[in-house]
Protein backbone atom coordinates (compact mmCIF):
# COMPACT_ATOMS: atom_id res chain seq x y z
CA UNK A 1 0.00 0.00 0.00
CA UNK A 2 2.07 2.80 -1.32
CA UNK A 3 1.08 6.23 -1.39
CA UNK A 4 0.71 8.29 -4.09
CA UNK A 5 -0.88 4.89 -6.08
CA UNK A 6 -4.25 4.19 -6.24
CA UNK A 7 -6.01 2.11 -3.88
CA UNK A 8 -7.73 -0.18 -5.84
CA UNK A 9 -5.31 -1.36 -7.62
CA UNK A 10 -2.86 -1.97 -4.41
CA UNK A 11 -5.87 -4.18 -3.41
CA UNK A 12 -5.90 -5.93 -6.38
CA UNK A 13 -2.38 -6.41 -6.69
CA UNK A 14 -2.71 -7.90 -3.00
CA UNK A 15 -5.26 -10.30 -3.97
CA UNK A 16 -2.67 -11.55 -7.10
CA UNK A 17 -0.35 -12.11 -4.47
CA UNK A 18 -2.11 -13.40 -1.83
CA UNK A 19 -2.99 -15.97 -3.94
CA UNK A 20 0.49 -16.67 -5.05
CA UNK A 21 0.75 -16.89 -1.28
CA UNK A 22 -1.63 -19.67 -0.77
CA UNK A 23 0.44 -21.49 -3.94
CA UNK A 24 3.49 -21.24 -1.53
CA UNK A 25 1.93 -22.14 1.75
CA UNK A 26 2.57 -18.60 3.81
CA UNK A 27 -0.77 -18.96 5.42
CA UNK A 28 0.77 -21.92 7.04
CA UNK A 29 2.87 -19.62 8.91
CA UNK A 30 2.71 -20.04 12.84
CA UNK A 31 1.24 -16.70 13.10
CA UNK A 32 -2.59 -15.70 12.87
CA UNK A 33 -5.54 -18.27 12.46
CA UNK A 34 -4.96 -22.00 12.96
CA UNK A 35 -8.15 -23.50 12.58
CA UNK A 36 -8.61 -26.06 10.68
CA UNK A 37 -12.63 -25.07 8.69
CA UNK A 38 -12.35 -23.34 6.06
CA UNK A 39 -14.10 -20.64 7.69
CA UNK A 40 -17.05 -18.37 5.27
CA UNK A 41 -17.39 -18.71 2.11
CA UNK A 42 -16.57 -15.70 -0.07
CA UNK A 43 -19.31 -16.61 -2.90
CA UNK A 44 -21.96 -15.60 -0.20
CA UNK A 45 -21.11 -12.07 -0.65
CA UNK A 46 -20.68 -12.36 -4.53
CA UNK A 47 -23.93 -11.38 -6.38
CA UNK A 48 -25.95 -14.57 -8.44
CA UNK A 49 -25.08 -12.85 -11.79
CA UNK A 50 -21.66 -12.22 -11.93
CA UNK A 51 -19.61 -13.18 -15.18
CA UNK A 52 -16.64 -13.70 -13.35
CA UNK A 53 -15.64 -15.37 -9.80
CA UNK A 54 -12.53 -16.48 -8.90
CA UNK A 55 -11.99 -18.30 -4.70
CA UNK A 56 -8.38 -18.86 -3.31
CA UNK A 57 -7.71 -20.88 0.08
CA UNK A 58 -4.77 -18.49 1.15
CA UNK A 59 -4.45 -20.12 4.81
CA UNK A 60 -4.07 -24.03 3.46
CA UNK A 61 -4.21 -26.28 6.60
CA UNK A 62 -3.73 -30.22 6.98
CA UNK A 63 -2.59 -32.42 3.79
CA UNK A 64 -3.55 -29.42 1.60
CA UNK A 65 -0.99 -27.48 3.91
CA UNK A 66 1.53 -29.82 3.41
CA UNK A 67 1.43 -30.57 0.15
CA UNK A 68 1.47 -27.12 -1.00
CA UNK A 69 4.29 -26.30 0.81
CA UNK A 70 6.38 -29.58 -0.33
CA UNK A 71 5.71 -28.47 -4.18
CA UNK A 72 6.59 -24.83 -2.94
CA UNK A 73 10.06 -25.48 -1.90
CA UNK A 74 10.55 -27.60 -5.11
CA UNK A 75 9.15 -25.32 -7.19
CA UNK A 76 10.86 -21.82 -5.53
CA UNK A 77 13.93 -23.57 -4.52
CA UNK A 78 13.56 -22.32 -0.38
CA UNK A 79 12.87 -24.26 2.28
CA UNK A 80 10.44 -21.71 3.59
CA UNK A 81 8.48 -20.12 0.97
CA UNK A 82 6.19 -18.60 3.43
CA UNK A 83 8.65 -17.26 5.34
CA UNK A 84 10.13 -15.91 1.58
CA UNK A 85 6.76 -14.51 0.04
CA UNK A 86 5.78 -12.72 3.43
CA UNK A 87 9.07 -10.73 3.14
CA UNK A 88 7.89 -9.69 -0.48
CA UNK A 89 4.24 -8.83 0.87
CA UNK A 90 5.90 -6.84 3.35
CA UNK A 91 8.16 -5.18 1.33
CA UNK A 92 5.04 -4.65 -1.76
CA UNK A 93 2.51 -3.26 1.00
CA UNK A 94 5.23 -1.18 2.99
CA UNK A 95 4.27 2.42 3.81
CA UNK A 96 3.81 4.89 7.05
CA UNK A 97 0.69 2.94 7.88
CA UNK A 98 0.48 0.04 6.38
CA UNK A 99 2.59 -3.96 7.12
CA UNK A 100 1.52 -6.87 5.44
CA UNK A 101 2.55 -8.73 8.18
CA UNK A 102 1.03 -6.77 11.18
CA UNK A 103 -1.55 -5.12 9.48
CA UNK A 104 -3.04 -7.84 6.95
CA UNK A 105 -1.85 -11.26 8.57
CA UNK A 106 -2.91 -11.63 11.79
CA UNK A 107 -6.83 -10.90 10.88
CA UNK A 108 -7.01 -12.60 7.23
CA UNK A 109 -9.08 -15.64 6.98
CA UNK A 110 -8.27 -18.98 4.88
CA UNK A 111 -9.91 -17.82 1.62
CA UNK A 112 -10.95 -15.14 -0.69
CA UNK A 113 -12.47 -14.16 -3.62
CA UNK A 114 -12.96 -11.74 -6.57
CA UNK A 115 -15.92 -10.94 -8.84
CA UNK A 116 -16.94 -9.17 -12.17
CA UNK A 117 -19.92 -7.86 -12.76
CA UNK A 118 -20.31 -6.83 -17.00
CA UNK A 119 -22.21 -3.58 -17.28
CA UNK A 120 -25.87 -3.88 -18.16
CA UNK A 121 -27.07 -2.01 -21.45
CA UNK A 122 -25.60 1.42 -21.83
CA UNK A 123 -24.12 1.59 -18.09
CA UNK A 124 -20.28 1.62 -19.38
CA UNK A 125 -17.20 0.02 -17.25
CA UNK A 126 -17.23 -3.40 -15.49
CA UNK A 127 -17.85 -3.39 -11.80
CA UNK A 128 -15.55 -5.57 -9.10
CA UNK A 129 -15.13 -6.33 -5.82
CA UNK A 130 -12.93 -8.47 -3.79
CA UNK A 131 -13.64 -10.01 -0.39
CA UNK A 132 -11.12 -10.83 2.48
CA UNK A 133 -12.47 -13.44 4.88
CA UNK A 134 -12.17 -11.73 8.35
CA UNK A 135 -10.97 -14.75 11.22
CA UNK A 136 -10.16 -12.00 13.99
CA UNK A 137 -12.22 -9.24 14.43
CA UNK A 138 -10.45 -7.52 17.30
CA UNK A 139 -6.83 -7.45 14.97
CA UNK A 140 -8.95 -6.54 12.01
CA UNK A 141 -10.38 -3.25 14.06
CA UNK A 142 -7.04 -2.68 14.92
CA UNK A 143 -6.08 -2.62 11.72
CA UNK A 144 -8.48 -1.17 9.54
CA UNK A 145 -7.74 2.49 10.60
CA UNK A 146 -4.10 2.17 8.97
CA UNK A 147 -5.72 0.56 6.02
CA UNK A 148 -7.72 3.03 5.66
CA UNK A 149 -5.15 6.08 6.56
CA UNK A 150 -2.88 4.47 3.74
CA UNK A 151 -5.33 5.27 0.93
CA UNK A 152 -6.74 8.88 2.53
CA UNK A 153 -10.11 7.87 3.01
CA UNK A 154 -13.31 9.05 3.34
CA UNK A 155 -16.56 8.24 4.64
CA UNK A 156 -18.33 8.13 1.74
CA UNK A 157 -21.73 7.11 2.71
CA UNK A 158 -24.09 3.87 3.63
CA UNK A 159 -26.16 1.22 2.12
CA UNK A 160 -28.66 -0.93 3.49
CA UNK A 161 -27.26 -0.50 7.28
CA UNK A 162 -23.45 -0.79 6.05
CA UNK A 163 -21.13 2.27 6.32
CA UNK A 164 -18.59 2.45 3.53
CA UNK A 165 -15.35 4.77 2.54
CA UNK A 166 -13.83 5.84 -0.63
CA UNK A 167 -10.16 6.28 -1.54
CA UNK A 168 -9.56 9.55 -1.90
CA UNK A 169 -6.50 9.16 -3.83
CA UNK A 170 -8.41 7.52 -7.06
CA UNK A 171 -12.22 8.33 -6.03
CA UNK A 172 -13.31 5.18 -7.68
CA UNK A 173 -12.62 2.31 -4.94
CA UNK A 174 -14.63 1.88 -1.81
CA UNK A 175 -14.54 -0.14 1.09
CA UNK A 176 -16.70 -1.63 3.81
CA UNK A 177 -16.64 -4.42 6.26
CA UNK A 178 -18.90 -6.81 5.08
CA UNK A 179 -20.44 -9.47 7.57
CA UNK A 180 -17.29 -11.69 7.91
CA UNK A 181 -15.63 -9.83 4.56
CA UNK A 182 -13.64 -6.66 4.05
CA UNK A 183 -14.69 -5.94 0.96
CA UNK A 184 -13.59 -3.61 -1.50
CA UNK A 185 -14.12 -2.79 -5.05
CA UNK A 186 -16.55 0.09 -7.56
CA UNK A 187 -19.23 1.63 -5.83
CA UNK A 188 -21.49 -0.66 -7.61
CA UNK A 189 -19.07 -3.96 -6.59
CA UNK A 190 -19.54 -2.88 -2.88
CA UNK A 191 -23.01 -2.61 -2.90
CA UNK A 192 -23.81 -5.74 -5.14
CA UNK A 193 -21.45 -7.44 -2.73
CA UNK A 194 -24.00 -6.09 0.72
CA UNK A 195 -27.42 -6.86 -1.74
CA UNK A 196 -25.86 -10.80 -1.84
CA UNK A 197 -24.67 -10.91 1.68
CA UNK A 198 -28.55 -10.29 2.84
CA UNK A 199 -30.07 -12.03 -0.16
CA UNK A 200 -29.56 -14.27 -3.11
CA UNK A 201 -25.79 -14.53 -3.48
CA UNK A 202 -23.53 -16.74 -6.16
CA UNK A 203 -23.61 -19.32 -3.41
CA UNK A 204 -27.11 -19.53 -3.99
CA UNK A 205 -27.49 -19.85 -7.86
CA UNK A 206 -28.00 -23.53 -9.16
CA UNK A 207 -25.69 -22.82 -11.90
CA UNK A 208 -22.90 -22.05 -9.37
CA UNK A 209 -23.10 -24.68 -7.65
CA UNK A 210 -23.85 -27.57 -10.50
CA UNK A 211 -20.38 -26.25 -11.89
CA UNK A 212 -18.58 -25.84 -8.51
CA UNK A 213 -19.22 -29.27 -7.56
CA UNK A 214 -17.06 -30.44 -10.27
CA UNK A 215 -14.07 -28.65 -7.83
CA UNK A 216 -11.84 -31.15 -7.00
CA UNK A 217 -11.84 -31.09 -3.45
CA UNK A 218 -8.43 -30.57 -2.33
CA UNK A 219 -8.49 -27.20 -4.89
CA UNK A 220 -6.54 -24.35 -3.80
CA UNK A 221 -7.95 -22.18 -6.01
CA UNK A 222 -10.66 -21.91 -8.75
CA UNK A 223 -12.21 -19.59 -10.93
CA UNK A 224 -16.08 -19.75 -12.55
CA UNK A 225 -17.60 -18.27 -15.57
CA UNK A 226 -20.76 -17.75 -16.69
CA UNK A 227 -21.56 -17.38 -20.27
CA UNK A 228 -24.58 -15.73 -20.50
CA UNK A 229 -23.49 -13.07 -17.93
CA UNK A 230 -20.19 -12.56 -20.45
CA UNK A 231 -22.28 -12.44 -23.76
CA UNK A 232 -24.97 -10.20 -22.45
CA UNK A 233 -22.80 -8.13 -21.12
CA UNK A 234 -19.69 -8.29 -23.72
CA UNK A 235 -22.85 -6.80 -26.02
CA UNK A 236 -23.46 -4.02 -24.00
CA UNK A 237 -20.13 -2.60 -23.89
CA UNK A 238 -19.38 0.65 -25.87
CA UNK A 239 -17.78 0.01 -29.35
CA UNK A 240 -18.01 -3.88 -28.66
CA UNK A 241 -17.25 -5.41 -32.49
CA UNK A 242 -20.05 -6.98 -34.09
CA UNK A 243 -18.02 -9.87 -35.21
CA UNK A 244 -16.91 -10.30 -31.44
CA UNK A 245 -21.13 -10.14 -30.62
CA UNK A 246 -22.45 -12.54 -33.20
CA UNK A 247 -19.24 -14.98 -32.34
CA UNK A 248 -20.44 -14.78 -28.83
CA UNK A 249 -24.16 -14.99 -29.13
CA UNK A 250 -23.93 -18.77 -30.01
CA UNK A 251 -22.18 -19.71 -26.49
CA UNK A 252 -25.21 -17.48 -24.51
CA UNK A 253 -26.90 -20.67 -23.14
CA UNK A 254 -23.59 -22.85 -23.01
CA UNK A 255 -23.16 -23.74 -19.06
CA UNK A 256 -20.50 -21.89 -16.91
CA UNK A 257 -17.09 -23.24 -17.20
CA UNK A 258 -15.03 -23.77 -14.11
CA UNK A 259 -11.08 -24.18 -13.67
CA UNK A 260 -9.03 -25.13 -10.35
CA UNK A 261 -5.73 -25.23 -9.22
CA UNK A 262 -4.28 -28.00 -7.05
CA UNK A 263 -0.75 -28.63 -5.09
CA UNK A 264 0.58 -31.50 -4.04
CA UNK A 265 4.24 -32.66 -2.95
CA UNK A 266 4.03 -34.56 -6.39
CA UNK A 267 2.07 -32.48 -9.02
CA UNK A 268 0.86 -29.00 -9.46
CA UNK A 269 -2.50 -29.33 -11.68
CA UNK A 270 -4.26 -26.75 -13.45
CA UNK A 271 -8.11 -28.46 -14.34
CA UNK A 272 -10.53 -26.54 -16.59
CA UNK A 273 -14.42 -27.84 -17.30
CA UNK A 274 -16.93 -26.89 -20.08
CA UNK A 275 -19.55 -28.07 -21.92
CA UNK A 276 -19.47 -29.37 -25.46
CA UNK A 277 -20.85 -26.23 -26.72
CA UNK A 278 -17.41 -24.45 -26.08
CA UNK A 279 -15.29 -27.10 -26.28
CA UNK A 280 -16.43 -28.25 -29.57
CA UNK A 281 -13.42 -27.18 -30.82
CA UNK A 282 -11.62 -29.36 -29.25
CA UNK A 283 -12.75 -31.92 -31.30
CA UNK A 284 -11.89 -31.39 -34.68
CA UNK A 285 -15.10 -31.43 -36.34
CA UNK A 286 -16.19 -35.04 -37.43
CA UNK A 287 -12.72 -35.58 -39.51
CA UNK A 288 -11.73 -39.54 -38.24
CA UNK A 289 -7.93 -38.71 -39.27
CA UNK A 290 -6.71 -38.45 -36.24
CA UNK A 291 -3.11 -38.15 -34.73
CA UNK A 292 -2.57 -39.25 -30.87
CA UNK A 293 0.69 -38.40 -28.67
CA UNK A 294 0.82 -42.13 -28.43
CA UNK A 295 2.25 -42.96 -31.71
CA UNK A 296 5.26 -40.43 -31.62
CA UNK A 297 8.81 -42.57 -30.97
CA UNK A 298 9.13 -43.84 -27.70
CA UNK A 299 12.80 -41.81 -26.77
CA UNK A 300 10.80 -38.18 -27.87
CA UNK A 301 11.69 -35.51 -24.91
CA UNK A 302 8.75 -33.46 -26.26
CA UNK A 303 5.39 -34.75 -28.20
CA UNK A 304 2.37 -33.12 -29.34
CA UNK A 305 -0.38 -33.86 -31.81
CA UNK A 306 -3.77 -31.90 -32.34
CA UNK A 307 -7.36 -32.69 -33.28
CA UNK A 308 -7.64 -32.37 -37.12
CA UNK A 309 -7.36 -29.32 -38.40
CA UNK A 310 -8.50 -28.91 -41.94
CA UNK A 311 -12.79 -28.32 -40.04
CA UNK A 312 -11.05 -25.88 -37.46
CA UNK A 313 -8.68 -24.22 -40.40
CA UNK A 314 -12.16 -23.68 -42.70
CA UNK A 315 -14.11 -22.62 -39.63
CA UNK A 316 -11.19 -19.73 -38.58
CA UNK A 317 -11.30 -18.61 -42.77
CA UNK A 318 -14.94 -18.40 -42.60
CA UNK A 319 -15.63 -16.66 -39.60
CA UNK A 320 -13.28 -14.05 -40.21
CA UNK A 321 -14.66 -13.63 -43.94
CA UNK A 322 -11.66 -14.65 -45.84
CA UNK A 323 -12.05 -17.94 -46.79
CA UNK A 324 -12.35 -16.86 -50.97
CA UNK A 325 -9.69 -15.22 -50.21
CA UNK A 326 -7.26 -17.77 -49.04
CA UNK A 327 -8.26 -20.07 -52.03
CA UNK A 328 -7.48 -17.38 -54.33
CA UNK A 329 -4.05 -17.27 -53.15
CA UNK A 330 -3.57 -21.12 -52.43
CA UNK A 331 -4.90 -21.60 -56.23
CA UNK A 332 -2.01 -18.91 -57.27
CA UNK A 333 0.52 -19.67 -55.47
CA UNK A 334 0.39 -23.63 -55.00
CA UNK A 335 -1.95 -24.70 -57.39
CA UNK A 336 -3.73 -26.40 -54.99
CA UNK A 337 -7.61 -26.29 -54.47
CA UNK A 338 -7.88 -24.60 -50.83
CA UNK A 339 -10.87 -26.91 -49.48
CA UNK A 340 -10.57 -30.32 -51.84
CA UNK A 341 -6.56 -31.00 -51.63
CA UNK A 342 -5.89 -29.13 -48.41
CA UNK A 343 -8.75 -28.60 -45.84
CA UNK A 344 -10.56 -31.01 -46.67
CA UNK A 345 -8.53 -34.47 -46.34
CA UNK A 346 -5.97 -32.39 -43.75
CA UNK A 347 -6.50 -34.33 -40.14
CA UNK A 348 -4.59 -34.38 -37.29
CA UNK A 349 -0.53 -33.05 -36.85
CA UNK A 350 1.83 -34.65 -34.47
CA UNK A 351 5.60 -33.08 -33.45
CA UNK A 352 8.59 -34.92 -31.73
CA UNK A 353 11.33 -33.94 -30.09
CA UNK A 354 14.60 -35.79 -29.01
CA UNK A 355 18.13 -35.56 -28.22
CA UNK A 356 20.72 -34.60 -24.97
CA UNK A 357 22.95 -32.92 -27.28
CA UNK A 358 23.44 -30.84 -30.51
CA UNK A 359 24.90 -34.10 -32.01
CA UNK A 360 21.77 -36.18 -31.44
CA UNK A 361 19.08 -33.69 -31.49
CA UNK A 362 15.88 -34.92 -33.90
CA UNK A 363 12.49 -34.41 -34.45
CA UNK A 364 9.89 -34.21 -36.68
CA UNK A 365 6.09 -33.24 -37.80
CA UNK A 366 3.44 -36.15 -39.05
CA UNK A 367 0.64 -35.20 -41.20
CA UNK A 368 -2.40 -37.61 -41.22
CA UNK A 369 -4.28 -37.37 -44.16
CA UNK A 370 -8.04 -38.42 -44.63
CA UNK A 371 -6.56 -40.49 -48.21
CA UNK A 372 -3.38 -41.76 -49.95
CA UNK A 373 -4.20 -39.66 -52.74
CA UNK A 374 -4.12 -36.69 -50.78
CA UNK A 375 -1.06 -37.19 -49.11
CA UNK A 376 0.31 -38.09 -52.45
CA UNK A 377 -0.86 -34.73 -53.74
CA UNK A 378 0.48 -32.58 -51.16
CA UNK A 379 4.19 -34.55 -51.14
CA UNK A 380 4.30 -33.85 -54.94
CA UNK A 381 3.58 -29.91 -54.81
CA UNK A 382 5.61 -29.49 -51.29
CA UNK A 383 8.45 -30.83 -53.50
CA UNK A 384 7.89 -28.37 -55.95
CA UNK A 385 7.83 -25.76 -53.68
CA UNK A 386 11.26 -26.49 -52.19
CA UNK A 387 13.06 -26.80 -55.27
CA UNK A 388 11.58 -23.14 -56.65
CA UNK A 389 12.15 -21.64 -53.45
CA UNK A 390 15.79 -22.87 -52.45
CA UNK A 391 16.82 -23.37 -55.79
CA UNK A 392 18.28 -26.67 -55.58
CA UNK A 393 16.92 -30.25 -56.88
CA UNK A 394 15.61 -32.69 -53.77
CA UNK A 395 16.80 -36.35 -54.14
CA UNK A 396 14.91 -38.81 -54.57
CA UNK A 397 14.42 -40.83 -50.82
CA UNK A 398 12.53 -44.30 -50.22
CA UNK A 399 12.92 -46.10 -46.94
CA UNK A 400 11.04 -49.20 -45.78
CA UNK A 401 7.70 -48.37 -48.20
CA UNK A 402 7.55 -44.89 -47.90
CA UNK A 403 8.73 -42.60 -50.69
CA UNK A 404 9.92 -39.18 -50.53
CA UNK A 405 12.65 -36.73 -51.09
CA UNK A 406 15.20 -34.76 -49.29
CA UNK A 407 16.85 -31.43 -49.34
CA UNK A 408 20.39 -30.85 -47.38
CA UNK A 409 20.67 -27.35 -46.00
CA UNK A 410 24.57 -26.23 -45.43
CA UNK A 411 24.01 -24.96 -42.16
CA UNK A 412 22.70 -28.32 -40.89
CA UNK A 413 24.73 -31.94 -40.78
CA UNK A 414 21.68 -33.45 -41.25
CA UNK A 415 18.82 -33.48 -44.44
CA UNK A 416 15.20 -32.79 -44.22
CA UNK A 417 13.42 -35.54 -45.43
CA UNK A 418 10.08 -35.46 -46.09
CA UNK A 419 8.36 -39.18 -46.54
CA UNK A 420 4.49 -40.19 -47.65
CA UNK A 421 3.59 -43.87 -46.29
CA UNK A 422 -0.42 -44.42 -47.37
CA UNK A 423 -2.26 -41.61 -45.57
CA UNK A 424 0.77 -39.79 -43.71
CA UNK A 425 3.14 -38.10 -44.76
CA UNK A 426 6.07 -36.86 -42.44
CA UNK A 427 8.74 -34.51 -42.62
CA UNK A 428 11.82 -35.00 -40.12
CA UNK A 429 15.64 -33.92 -39.54
CA UNK A 430 17.71 -36.95 -41.08
CA UNK A 431 15.98 -39.93 -42.23
CA UNK A 432 15.37 -41.83 -39.07
CA UNK A 433 13.24 -39.04 -37.63
CA UNK A 434 10.97 -39.15 -40.92
CA UNK A 435 10.96 -43.15 -41.02
CA UNK A 436 10.18 -42.92 -37.18
CA UNK A 437 7.27 -40.46 -37.43
CA UNK A 438 5.56 -43.31 -40.24
CA UNK A 439 6.89 -46.56 -37.93
CA UNK A 440 8.40 -45.87 -34.98
CA UNK A 441 10.59 -48.94 -33.33
CA UNK A 442 8.72 -48.39 -30.41
CA UNK A 443 5.66 -45.98 -29.50
CA UNK A 444 5.80 -43.15 -27.17
CA UNK A 445 3.27 -44.44 -24.93
CA UNK A 446 5.01 -47.58 -24.85
CA UNK A 447 8.50 -45.82 -23.36
CA UNK A 448 9.02 -45.77 -19.95
CA UNK A 449 8.83 -41.82 -19.86
CA UNK A 450 6.33 -41.55 -21.81
CA UNK A 451 3.74 -43.89 -20.39
CA UNK A 452 4.68 -42.17 -17.03
CA UNK A 453 3.71 -38.98 -17.88
CA UNK A 454 0.79 -39.62 -19.50
CA UNK A 455 -0.40 -41.36 -16.37
CA UNK A 456 -0.01 -38.02 -14.57
CA UNK A 457 -3.05 -37.36 -16.57
CA UNK A 458 -5.45 -39.65 -14.80
CA UNK A 459 -7.50 -42.10 -15.89
CA UNK A 460 -9.82 -41.42 -19.66
CA UNK A 461 -7.54 -38.79 -20.30
CA UNK A 462 -6.35 -38.52 -23.88
CA UNK A 463 -2.84 -36.87 -24.27
CA UNK A 464 -2.16 -33.90 -26.53
CA UNK A 465 1.37 -32.56 -25.52
CA UNK A 466 3.59 -34.01 -23.33
CA UNK A 467 7.10 -32.48 -21.76
CA UNK A 468 9.63 -35.41 -20.29
CA UNK A 469 12.12 -32.58 -18.90
CA UNK A 470 15.33 -34.31 -17.61
CA UNK A 471 16.36 -34.74 -21.49
CA UNK A 472 15.57 -30.89 -21.97
CA UNK A 473 17.18 -30.10 -19.12
CA UNK A 474 20.32 -32.31 -20.31
CA UNK A 475 20.06 -30.72 -24.15
CA UNK A 476 20.22 -27.24 -22.38
CA UNK A 477 23.46 -28.63 -20.28
CA UNK A 478 25.24 -29.24 -23.14
CA UNK A 479 24.60 -26.16 -25.08
CA UNK A 480 25.51 -24.15 -21.96
CA UNK A 481 28.91 -26.21 -21.97
CA UNK A 482 29.22 -25.25 -25.15
CA UNK A 483 28.89 -21.71 -25.00
CA UNK A 484 26.10 -21.78 -27.39
CA UNK A 485 23.20 -20.14 -24.78
CA UNK A 486 23.51 -19.15 -21.32
CA UNK A 487 20.97 -20.84 -19.74
CA UNK A 488 22.38 -21.76 -16.39
CA UNK A 489 20.35 -19.65 -14.39
CA UNK A 490 17.18 -21.73 -15.39
CA UNK A 491 18.27 -25.07 -14.91
CA UNK A 492 18.30 -25.44 -11.08
CA UNK A 493 14.44 -24.44 -11.49
CA UNK A 494 14.03 -26.96 -14.25
CA UNK A 495 15.39 -29.88 -12.69
CA UNK A 496 12.06 -29.63 -10.10
CA UNK A 497 9.83 -31.06 -12.55
CA UNK A 498 9.49 -34.17 -14.21
CA UNK A 499 7.37 -33.41 -16.84
CA UNK A 500 4.24 -31.39 -18.18
CA UNK A 501 1.35 -33.17 -19.62
CA UNK A 502 -1.68 -31.85 -21.19
CA UNK A 503 -4.74 -34.11 -21.78
CA UNK A 504 -8.96 -33.57 -22.11
CA UNK A 505 -11.63 -35.95 -21.59
CA UNK A 506 -14.97 -36.58 -22.29
CA UNK A 507 -17.74 -36.98 -19.58
CA UNK A 508 -21.34 -36.99 -20.83
CA UNK A 509 -21.72 -33.33 -22.21
CA UNK A 510 -18.53 -31.67 -20.57
CA UNK A 511 -15.42 -31.31 -21.67
CA UNK A 512 -12.06 -31.54 -19.11
CA UNK A 513 -8.95 -30.04 -19.84
CA UNK A 514 -6.27 -31.22 -17.51
CA UNK A 515 -2.58 -29.78 -17.06
CA UNK A 516 0.09 -31.38 -15.19
CA UNK A 517 3.38 -30.35 -13.97
CA UNK A 518 5.06 -33.58 -12.22
CA UNK A 519 7.26 -32.80 -9.50
CA UNK A 520 10.40 -34.97 -9.01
Amino acid sequence: MLRRRPHGLRLVALLVLLTALAAAGCGGSSSGPTSTSTGPDPATVAPADAALYGQATVRPSGAMKAGVLAAARKVLLVQDPGAALGRLLDKSTRSDHVVFSRDVEPWLGQRIGAFLLLPAAGSGKPDWAAAFSIADRSAFDAALPRLRKSGHEQAAGSYRGVSYDRDASDGTTYDAPVGDFYVVGTLTGLRAAIDASKGSSLADSSRFKDAASGVPGDALAFVYADPRAIVAGIGSLPKAPAAAQQALARYANAAPVVASLTATADQIALQASADRQLAGALDGGSSNAQVSVGQMPSDAWLALATPPLGPLVRQALETAGVHDQAAAQVRRRTGLDLDADLLGPLGGLGLFVRGESPLDVGGGVLLQMTDAAAAQRLLTRLEAIVAAGLHVAPQPVAVSGARGFQVAIPQLPQPIVVLAKGDRLAAGYAASSAQDLLDPQQRFDAGAGGKAAIATLGAGYTPSFVLIVPPLAALLRSLADLQVANVSPVLPYLDAYRSLAIGTKRDGDRTTLRIVAALR
